[in-house]
């Protein structure tokens, strides 16, 4: 979603190709030609082809310079815009690891203990960015850039993670966010909320 994000906000045509959440597909010959991981995301650009979302966006911003979400080279911000292109994959990390152990593992063999452990460590990236935005509305000073996208996708993916509500200047930040049209375009079709794409499979095994 983080890479279709920024599709939309740069406002260029594309083609999306979905892929199944089957292991058969994804691990093909055919798609690992693609991506090595047979993982997404990956972006296919005539003959260069893409992986890491945030190599990704590095690359649109670049290529696409118009729309103003990079901070080019010589930018006063644009190492502090890169910090956070890359701080979202940190916070990414832990709340990937409470997917797991929510969603994913058969309740025997979930660990309350890593579950508590990442979901301290997932809060203290948030509590990061509550400094951060204590005086702005965007990560950098000159306004919304790529980089709210790739944090922003991590806070979407935290709020049925966490209690995000508490840390309250995060909490605008994320509804900013949400109300872009551009986000709005990139949830899952049918989508009836801002995490309806994520199911409640808490009692799956």
């Amino acid at each position: 979603m983080r890479s279709l994000w920024l599709l939309n906000e740069l406002d260029i045509p594309f083609e999306l190709v979905e892929m199944p959440f089957d292991l058969k597909i994804m691990r093909s010959a055919e798609y690992l030609s693609v991506h090595p991981l047979g993982r997404v995301p990956c972006l296919v650009d005539g003959a260069f082809r893409l992986f890491e979302s945030g190599a990704i966006a590095e690359y649109l911003c670049e290529r696409y310079p118009h729309a103003g979400l990079g901070r080019p080279a010589g930018h006063s911000e644009r190492y502090e815009w890169l910090q956070w292109i890359h701080y979202s994959e940190t916070m990414a990390v832990h709340a990937a690891s409470l997917v797991q152990q929510r969603y994913f593992i058969a309740p025997p063999d979930r660990s309350a203990l890593i579950a508590k452990l990442e979901g301290r460590r997932l809060e203290k990236t948030v509590q990061v960015l509550e400094t951060q935005l204590s005086d702005r509305d965007y990560l950098l000073r000159t306004g919304f850039s790529a980089a709210d996208i790739g944090v922003g996708y991590s806070l979407h993916l935290a709020d049925r993670l966490i209690q995000l509500a508490k840390f309250t200047g995060v909490s605008r930040y994320l509804e900013r966010l949400r109300a872009r049209p551009a986000f709005q375009a990139s949830l899952p079709v049918g989508s009836t909320g801002p995490i309806a794409w994520l199911p409640d499979t808490a009692s799956r095994p």
